[in-house]
Parts: C-alpha cells; structure tokens; sequence
C-alpha cells in the first residue's frame, strides 16, 4: 500500500502538484474542528510590539500561510503554530517554546536569530495580556481555534527566517534518525541517505518496544528506512489521500489508494478523482449508486474501470495524534466492485422504496447496548465489510444475535409503533445482500410445493428449510391475529404470547394451534387464513425432529414472516380485501 501512495504522490509531483518541499511538508489545519485562527499580530517594527489577537476563517485564504506541521505532543510543532488547546500551555508550550527550541538546535543567520529574540521578548514582555486575550476570545467563540503569529501583513509563510527554520527543524528530525548507504523499504534500491521516513504515525520511537534497533531511539530508521525522494512523495501521496480520497463510514472514515497495472491510466482516472468539483464529473460518469451515506463516494465510478488497476481501502483512526490502522482491505478490482453493485441491485429491486447500503448493516454493529457510550461493534463491523470487499464467507449464526438484539429492544419497548418490523427489513435486507453475494453456506433439501413458493423462492438463501419456512408462515399468520385484535380492541394482548421475541423450539411449534384457536375466537379464521396455518401444518411435519436452529435463528424467522405478511396476503386475499384491511389497521 505505501508504494501505491507513493506513486500517486510521484504522479502528484510529476504533473503539476505541489512541486517544491516546503508546500509538501506543510500539513493542512482541519477546519472542520478548528474552524478558526486567532492571530497573533505584531507590528512591523524592529521592536514588533504586540498589537492584539484578531480573529480569521481557518485556511482563509489558504492552508499553506500557517506553515503548520504538527511536531511532538509534549514539544513545540515545526513552526509557531499550534491547535488552541488551554491558552496558558499552549502559548508558553508551542509559541514560546518553538523560538526556544530554534536558537537551541539550528545554526541560524544573524538576522534570523535577531529577529526570532526580539519577536521573542516581546511575547514574553505581553504574555499576560496575550493569554488575556485568548481566553476571551475562546470564550466568545466557543469553538476549535489555531494559534498563529503575523508580522504585519506577513504570515509565516511570507517570512523567509521563519520558512527556513521550519525546514531546517525537519530536516535536523530527519537527521537524527537517519543512515548513510542503505536500502530505501519503498523504492528497493541503496541510496546515500534514508531516515525513518514514516509518514503515517503507525508506531512512535520514543518506547523501545517500537525500535527496530537494540532500544536506541536513533536506529529506528530500521523500522521503516526511507530515502529523500520517497519521503517526499509519501508525503505528496498522503496530502491526496486525506484532501481527496477520504470518505465517511458511519462514525468511521476510510482512504481509497488506487494502484495502477498499466501507468498511462493514471492520465485517464486520476484527474477525475482528484479534481475539486469531480461530483459534478462522477454524476455523468456513473450510476449515482452508492454503498455509504456519503454523497462524495466513488466506489461506482471505480466499479465501471478495468481491472487493470487495483484499491487499497484504508481504514485510520487518529487518537491523540497517533494514527492507529483499523482495518486494510488490499487489492479490490473493480470486477469485484461491480459484483457488489450487482449484488445491491438486486436488493434493490426486492426493495425499490427501501435502497440498500452499508447503514443496514451498521444498525445491528454499532452499539452492544443502549447504555454504551461509544461504538463498541466496530471491529465486528469491518470484519463484515473486509468479508464482502474480499468476498469471504460468513456464518448466519454470527449475524443472528445482532439482528435479534435491535429488533426486540424495539418490540419490547414499543412494538405497537411497527419501528421493529422496518428494522427486521433491514436484516433482511442485509442477509439478502450477502446471499447474492454467495457468503453462506446454502443446504438446500427437499420440500413440497405449496402456493407460497413465489414468497419463499424471492428469499430462498434463507428459507432454505421446512421448518424455517412454517415459522415464516407462522408469523405472517400471527400478525394478521394481531391486527385483527387492533380493529377490533384497539390493542394486542397476544404479543404477550411471544414472549418478547425469545421463544424456544417447544413454544413456537405450540404457537401455531394457539394462533389458529385465537382466530376463531374472533370469527376471523377464513380460508386465507386456513390455507396459511395448513402450509405451515404440512411444512412442520416435513422438518427433522430436532431442528437446527438457535433461539435467535427462530425468532428472527418468525419476526420477518409478521414483517413480511403482506406478501402472504397478496396470495391468498384479493387487492380488494388487502385494500379493506390497509385502511382499517394503520400499522
């Protein structure tokens, strides 16, 4: 994967991109949670007195004016500025501590260094009325804010001492970590000099266990040795991938990184991924389809390329500063692409009003419990992603305890409100899907024909068994005994016989009679309803003896057929009666 965003950082370089070191190495402020700069403003005197703190857009005008690069958490960063944190430290942390650190570490020229001490004694000389300010301002704004210094009407970036410290304190880093004559991990070949050329923070060399080099913190390079070139185009690469091919994954993130067969594709695709307004260019290059909630999703304009090229799907996580990889799915061709599409499209034709996508699976693998705080399902959630993208199988057994643990909260919370039966749907949805996609394991056995079998065929990867059948028509029955309460009570004691949705195999085959009993009592058992509970009859005595399902497993089934029923009705009842019962149960 490194040598892929390597590459498009080399493609970056080579066709216009950010060609000179400072604006690659310059990392861009998240406006999004910092989405204001407080500026520090010195007058542009040889004394540079303080003239106050003003307020600006983040990256307004442009990212690059800050010359930001996030340095060590308990440090200065490489140039004065900094994420706002608490006023105090922050100031004394990263502004103060950066021109301490400068005068320490670098050679610098007269007039740089006479510059950076008076600049420097006049913050110290106003550091009360400087934190003042910002605490003011931080309570007015009540929002993420940078830290940042101007000479007049000069940023950092218009600065020529301050531009040459920031490389120079890069290029010292680099040197302390670095060797002389070895082979470059990215490009394979020996070069005069490499570093620890990790652009990504996977791994931190200020704990021995993370040094590749008896614990001394200056071999670390080992790790991961990276020549200048390299670095340089990893840094480039990683820009794009964050800028441009970062999308959102319900609460997580994920970075597309193309890999390319055949280099002149690169001319043909890329330009279309990274352009600014590429939306507008993907809406007439594509089927607007998409897996995510994310409007910016290129996953189906990617399905329609050949399989010439190949994608990384890289899912990060930031914590603290570290970047931390939650899951890496390699090598996915875009005919693998178009198999999941194929896949959706076919759930959606059994759903028109209902279009799939990855939130159908997100519901169940989220949360273990109301009462969690944080998403604790979400290694679950990528080992099914991960299954679908490499096409690996999965076990419904696994998927069942999910799927039942959301749909009763909602039955037992309020099941008259039917939120629970549109969330069976998305389980069914979601196994349908992963049917299409031959994920399970398929045993089908030998059943008798009954009028029901359009219902059954349209869902077979799962009803692929007599009994799983009769509990569906089960169901479907036990929701017409349901409604029919409503009409006629405006209530539903009956749900009280299913237990909460965690019936066994002895209650659910004692359920049928129950129901049918039920029906007659309120002089609803008409033929419909006869050829329903005979299906099921019929279907029941076909079973083994001893089925071979979980608990979970078997109320799901009977939860879809009371979802579904208005499918069973559709067969045995004219429009005209499922009209008359539409307008009188309102569920």
């Amino acid at each position: 994967m490194l040598s892929a965003i390597k590459e498009l950082g080399a493609w970056s370089l080579g066709r216009g991109g950010r060609g000179d070191v400072l604006s690659v190495l310059i990392q861009p402020v998240d406006a999004g949670f910092y989405p204001y700069t407080m500026v520090i403003q010195l007058d542009d005197t040889p004394e540079y007195a303080f003239q106050g703190i003003y307020i600006e857009d983040t990256n307004a005008p442009g990212e690059e004016k800050y010359i930001y690069r996030r340095g060590s958490p308990n440090g200065s960063n490489f140039s004065p500025t900094a994420m706002l944190i608490e006023s105090g430290k922050t100031f004394d942390g990263k502004i103060i501590q950066w021109f301490k650190r400068v005068a320490k570490e670098l050679d610098l020229p007269k007039s740089d260094k006479a510059l950076f001490e008076a600049v420097r004694k006049e913050l110290e000389l106003k550091k009360k009325t400087i934190i003042t300010a910002i605490e003011d301002e931080q309570t007015r704004l009540k929002k993420g804010a940078v830290l940042t210094l101007r000479i007049g009407e000069r940023y950092l970036y218009d600065i020529p001492a301050f531009v040459s410290a920031f490389l120079g304190l890069v290029q010292a880093k680099s040197d302390r970590i670095s060797a002389t004559g070895k082979v470059c991990s990215v490009c394979g070949e020996r070069k005069d000099y490499v570093t620890d050329g990790a652009c990504f923070s996977f791994y931190t060399n200020d704990k021995p266990g993370f040094i590749a080099g008896h614990f001394d913190a200056g071999r670390s390079w080992r790790n991961h040795p990276v020549c200048a070139d390299c670095a340089l185009q990893l840094e480039e690469g990683k820009r794009l991938l964050a800028d441009r091919l970062s999308f959102y994954f319900y609460g997580l993130s994920y970075q597309v990184v193309p890999q390319f067969t055949i280099g002149e594709l690169h001319d043909d695709i890329l330009p279309v991924l990274l352009m600014a307004d590429r939306k507008t260019k993907l809406a007439k290059d594509s089927s607007g389809a998409r897996l995510t909630s994310d409007e910016n999703e290129i996953l189906d304009y990617l399905a329609q390329q050949q399989d010439s090229m190949a994608l990384h799907l890289f899912f990060l996580r930031k914590v603290q500063g570290a970047e931390r990889i939650l899951l890496l799915i390699d090598d996915v061709l875009p005919s693998r692409l178009q198999t999941i599409f194929a896949a959706k499209a076919g759930v959606d034709a059994v759903f028109p009003e209902h279009p799939f996508s990855f939130g159908r699976i997100r519901m169940f693998f989220r949360r273990s419990s109301e009462g969690k705080r944080e998403d604790d399902l979400d290694k679950y959630f990528l080992e099914i992603t991960n299954s679908i993208f490499k096409g690996l199988s999965l076990s419904v057994r696994f998927l069942m305890p999910h799927f039942m643990r959301e749909i009763r909260r909602e039955f037992n919370n309020s099941a008259e409100d039917g939120k629970w039966a549109y969330m069976t749907l998305d389980a069914v949805q979601t196994l349908l899907f992963m049917d299409r996609l031959h994920m399970f394991r398929k045993e089908m056995v030998a059943m008798s024909e009954t009028i029901f079998d359009p219902v059954f065929n349209r869902y077979c990867g799962q009803l692929d068994r007599p009994e799983k059948r009769a509990v569906f028509l089960l169901g479907a029955l036990t929701r017409m005994l349901l409604n029919v309460q409503y009409v006629k009570r405006k209530s539903q004691p009956f749900m009280t016989e299913l237990g909460g949705l965690k019936l066994d195999e002895r209650r659910v085959k004692g359920l049928l009679p129950k129901v049918i009993n039920k029906l007659q009592e309120y002089e609803s058992y008409d033929k419909g309803k006869a050829e329903m509970a005979a299906a099921a009859s019929e279907l029941f005595l076909q079973a083994s003896p001893s089925w071979r399902m979980s608990v979970d497993e078997l109320n799901f089934y009977l939860a879809c057929g009371m979802s579904l029923y208005r499918e069973i009705n559709g067969i045995v009842y004219t429009d005209a009666e499922n009209k008359e019962e539409s307008k009188n149960v309102n569920q």
